[in-house]
């Protein structure tokens, strides 16, 4: 499965719709936008922004709008790659979808957590997700309380994920995401090896490996130094499964009695010897840097091969993030410089 994608359609088609993302100076343009409905207009304008923003009253949309609705642009370039695949390519898309429908419970559980927006996914990301997940899209876009969302669940492998929470007291929302990610990346390295092959596995075993390697590191590190969470606590945060870290690094985190243990332990890892920043402060943009640079060397040594899909996809997901980080420096005045600077980019 994979492989070489038929005639480099697929790999042409992804080049086009990579020429679309938002590039440095639209930011750069965007963080100097004297408020959110000037912004709006201008992304209006662009053609990954035009579907989704067509009909909206710009003056109207709230911050969780605009973010739903930025997260559409996502799912709608998915759904256009989708319909693109051939019978082969589609079992690979649907693979990586379960990201999605993780993202998709997340949003509905802050919703229930935090009583916020009630609105859920439009209509056509409904209907789209409908053709692809078993979850009942209607239902958990009216969900009000997690039994109800577990309900929308009920067909999926999600509901048992998440049902063993109810008799937990006061379990948190943190515990609800941190069940789904630990769910969905040890179904993605369980079933890796028997649904993929030669390149398309060494590249899923690589940007997948790390990213688990590096959430568990970040995860740690914060439950530690800025939680102070109890041992078992911060046992219980790590995804079981390693890749370049060592059980027994993980270990020595979890024992390391002060932040300085801590941050010895970190700098003998793999990640830390092979990057010299990795600091507690740096965790979260290493993460992020050492995704952005595994998925463009994939994608650069494999042209034709899944490599250009998942890193097409991580590109757009990263455009996503800097894009709400962006709308919420402009919402809340920020200087242009200031609001860059929280998403790795220094003024123009």
């Amino acid at each position: 499965m994979g492989g070489v994608i038929s005639c480099g359609a697929l790999a042409t088609k992804i080049r086009a719709m990579k020429s679309r993302l938002l590039k440095e100076e639209d930011f750069e343009r965007l963080a100097g936008m004297e408020s959110v409905t000037q912004a709006v207009a201008y992304l209006r304008q662009l053609p990954s922004y035009q579907a989704v923003l067509e009909g909206q009253n710009d003056t109207e949309l709230s911050q969780q709008e605009l973010e739903r609705l930025a997260v559409g642009t996502l799912y709608y370039d998915f759904s256009k790659l989708y319909l693109f695949c051939d019978k082969g390519q589609k079992k690979l898309l649907e693979f990586y979808f379960g990201k999605f429908e993780i993202n998709v419970i997340k949003r509905a559980l802050r919703r229930i957590f935090n009583h916020g927006d009630r609105t859920g996914e439009s209509r056509e990301l409904r209907a789209f997700f409908q053709k692809l997940s078993r979850i009942h899209m209607e239902e958990m876009s009216q969900a009000e309380t997690v039994p109800q969302l577990l309900s929308a669940l009920r067909d999926t492998g999600y509901r048992k994920v998440l049902a063993h929470l109810e008799s937990v007291k006061e379990a948190s929302l943190f515990d609800y995401e941190m069940a789904l990610d630990m769910h969905y990346f040890s179904k993605i390295w369980k079933k890796k090896d028997k649904m993929l092959k030669g390149r398309d596995l060494a590249m899923l075993t690589r940007t997948f490996g790390s990213q688990i390697d590096l959430l568990n590191l970040t995860w740690i590190y914060r439950a530690k130094t800025y939680y102070q969470l109890p041992r078992a606590s911060v046992a219980a945060l790590a995804i079981p499964i390693t890749y370049r870290l060592h059980e027994r690094e993980i270990g020595r985190m979890i024992e390391a009695s002060n932040e300085k243990e801590l941050q010895e332990v970190l700098e003998h890892t793999y990640y830390g010897r092979h990057f010299t920043e990795i600091t507690g402060g740096e965790l979260e943009n290493l993460y992020r840097q050492l995704l952005n640079r595994i998925y463009k060397e994939e994608s650069r040594k494999n042209p034709y091969s899944l490599a250009v899909v998942t890193a097409y996809l991580h590109d757009k997901e990263e455009e996503i993030d800097k894009l709400t980080t962006v709308l919420e420096g402009v919402r809340y005045g920020l200087e242009p410089g200031e609001t860059l600077a929280y998403i790795g980019q220094a003024a123009g």
